[in-house]
């Protein structure tokens, strides 16, 4: 059985909190505080998922408490409940960090709709943090560059205990089909990236690119959320592939490089747990096809390639030119400009080649990696 929520009511009055209580306490263990003081003491010595909070009270003013409730425990939820509402201090409110503002008379139905549906965001929150800590530990946070990337590749395990660890975080419940879901793969790759200088931020600036990219096409909000999600999970499959193959210098033996292109339908394999749409898989899977047909793994040719893949196989090529590698340095733009054009219907859709080149033209040395401004994902 699953533990119960902890609610603590700040309310001077009480009516409120008496009435608070009677709805509550079937559902969630409650606790009460007639003060800001009273509050602020419970919560340092008491587990608390979520607070309603009264804003007008003698003494400690609601925002204080708030703010101060936020500094200390910002993983505490604040719902705002009081009798004196506005629009500023709603917005205030929220902008120092609470989750919603209820005004009195509260209808019950109301209320509970909304905490319910705090709570449950907050508990994907907790168990994204969990996994990512799981992650972490996994990898080794103070091991180097080689003894990460090592543990990830020679041992089998690590795949098998990742899959089990995204298996696990759906069936409890996880950021699936949810607003934080965009912020869990874009941790998540970064987790993973984070250790290694020719990778770090690899996933961000291609998601980076192609959102430059679907800026300038007609894409619904579901089709940008799915790019999203696949330029931050499209090199996954790297994991399961030996760290001396991926960043060896020269040209690789016949071996090398079938081991080398299993990598897309090793992150296919590697999420399957996670349910993904079919959008995000063929991004993961299909990267690698190139527009004339002679890419891998399934030799896809044109536009039976998916346009999101497209979109996310040119921002993919345009970071690996952009950026220092094992085998080379960055190119300078002009030289850039010259392969996009001469791979333009080959390797490349060359619609998206010339929507590229013109961005380029646009930013200039702005769109290098020194000047790399992530964006802000998509919410639900």
């Amino acid at each position: 059985m699953e533990p119960r929520h902890s609610i603590l009511i700040v309310d001077d009055e009480a009516g409120p909190r008496e009435a608070l209580n009677m709805i509550l306490k079937p559902f969630y263990g409650v606790y009460n505080a007639e003060n800001g003081n009273q509050a602020l003491d419970m919560i340092g010595k008491t587990p608390v998922d979520l607070v309603i909070l009264d804003l007008k009270m003698p003494g400690l003013q609601g925002t204080d408490i708030l703010r101060e409730i936020k500094h200390k425990k910002s993983s505490v939820e604040v719902v705002i409940l009081s009798g004196y509402g506005s629009l500023k201090t709603a917005i205030d409110a929220i902008r120092l960090g609470a989750a919603d503002y209820l005004l009195k008379p509260f209808n019950v139905t109301e209320i509970i709709s909304v905490i319910n549906r705090i709570l449950a965001k907050k508990t994907q929150r907790d168990q994204l943090a969990n996994f990512l800590t799981e992650l972490g530990e996994m990898v080794g946070c103070n091991a180097t560059v080689d003894e990460i990337r090592g543990s990830m590749t020679d041992q089998p395990a690590f795949l098998e205990k990742l899959k089990e660890m995204f298996s696990r975080m759906v069936t409890q419940g996880g950021p699936i089909d949810s607003g934080n879901y965009l912020e869990f793969v874009r941790v998540l790759s970064e987790t993973l990236e984070n250790k290694d200088p020719f990778t770090h931020g690899h996933s961000s600036r291609v998601n980076y690119y192609s959102n430059l990219l679907a800026q300038r096409l007609n894409l619904s909000e579901a089709e940008q959320r799915d790019l999203q999600i696949g330029a931050y999970l499209h090199d996954i499959g790297k994991l399961g592939v030996d760290v001396r193959t991926i960043y060896k210098e020269g040209s690789f033996t016949r071996q090398e490089l079938l081991l080398m292109r299993r990598h897309p339908e090793i992150g296919v394999d590697l999420v399957t747990p996670i349910g993904l749409s079919h959008h995000v898989v063929s991004i993961i899977r299909h990267h690698h096809e190139f527009y004339d047909g002679t890419g891998y793994p399934d030799g896809l040719k044109g536009e039976t390639i998916p346009l999101l893949t497209r979109i996310v196989s040119t921002s993919e090529s345009f970071d690996a030119m952009v950026t220092d590698r094992p085998y080379r340095k960055a190119l300078p733009v002009k030289e850039i400009v010259a392969e996009l054009k001469r791979c333009s219907g080959k390797q490349f859709d060359p619609y998206l080649v010339q929507l590229l080149l013109e961005i380029i033209e646009e930013k200039g040395d702005d769109i290098l990696p020194k000047r790399f401004q992530p964006v802000q994902p998509l919410t639900a």
